[in-house]
């Protein structure tokens, strides 16, 4: 009888880098992962949309019920409902986008799967973006969800919109804000609890960046120094192009910013992983 060889394990082939395979291709692979898995489609999505609109409803009813002094700035928009309402919308996506990547990468770690991945030949940034890219490829579309629902049912108002333009901003600005993500990812692996800090730090990034209020109304110098927040350019940029006005510095501004900050959140990603891998934390029960 000739002996059978015995069977050896494999490993998953995601994320894994064969011989002439580039960053691009292991980026797609891990997005094509998440998008095949049934549950992100089902309730939790739903379920965010719902909360979503919720708020964008209740702040309709607060904004007739307030009126803003005369004076304030609300960065040309037509009416305080306008003017929070692209705020709730782009924190929405920053809230949902922050939250599922930093829960995301603490189940990896639970599950195993993220000490497998850093095992493979995959380069760190193409392993950190592809991490991210799920999460805030459907940020982007519950953006386009939120300003249907408000330009057509809430009376958002559009008629001087520059939609290539509101577009343009969003897309520059989540990449901008991945940057972020990624961050809060890497101290997730590092030290977890990334869920509570990522929920603090977009509280007060929202808080900052303008919105639920004018920036100018900010104490002290914090108006000016806030100018430099992706998130606050995000906004305005988009303010900007709903209103008609010029998006396109805007727009120029946060693809810089995602330049310089997109390759320091992926080698701080990087470093936490090492760091992790030497505490045997890499997998955390």
């Amino acid at each position: 009888m000739t002996p059978t060889a015995p069977a050896t394990a494999t490993t998953p082939s995601v994320g894994r880098r064969a011989d002439g395979a580039s960053p691009v291709g292991v980026v797609l692979a891990l997005v094509r992962r998440d998008l095949g898995d049934p549950r992100q489609f089902r309730l939790p999505l739903l379920l965010d949309l719902a909360f979503g609109i919720v708020n964008l409803v209740v702040f309709l009813f607060i904004s007739r019920a307030l009126t803003p002094s005369s004076g304030t700035d609300l960065a040309r928009s037509p009416s305080y409902f306008d003017f929070v309402a692209v705020g709730i919308t782009f924190l929405l996506v920053l809230q949902a986008a922050n939250t599922q990547l930093t829960s995301r990468v603490l189940r990896e770690q639970r599950g195993g799967t993220l000490e497998l991945l850093a095992a493979q030949p995959v380069p760190v940034p193409a392993l950190a973006i592809g991490t991210a890219g799920y999460p805030f490829l459907f940020a982007l579309l519950r953006s386009g969800v939120y300003l249907a629902i408000l330009s057509t049912v809430l009376g958002l108002r559009t008629e001087r919109a520059d939609w290539w333009g509101v577009a343009a901003v969003l897309v520059a600005g989540s990449a901008a804000m991945m940057a972020v993500g990624i961050a809060l990812a890497a101290f997730t692996v590092a030290v977890g609890h990334g869920d509570s800090a990522a929920r603090l730090f977009v509280v007060g990034l929202a808080f900052v960046s303008g919105t639920y209020f004018p920036v100018s109304e900010l104490p002290g110098p914090l108006p000016e120094l806030t100018a430099v927040l992706p998130s606050r350019i995000a906004l305005d940029g988009v303010r900007a192009a709903l209103a008609g006005n010029d998006w396109a510095a805007s727009a120029g501004v946060l693809l810089g910013a995602t330049a310089l900050l997109l390759p320091l959140s992926s080698w701080a990603f990087g470093r936490a992983l090492r760091f992790a891998a030497r505490r045997g934390t890499l997998k955390r029960d």
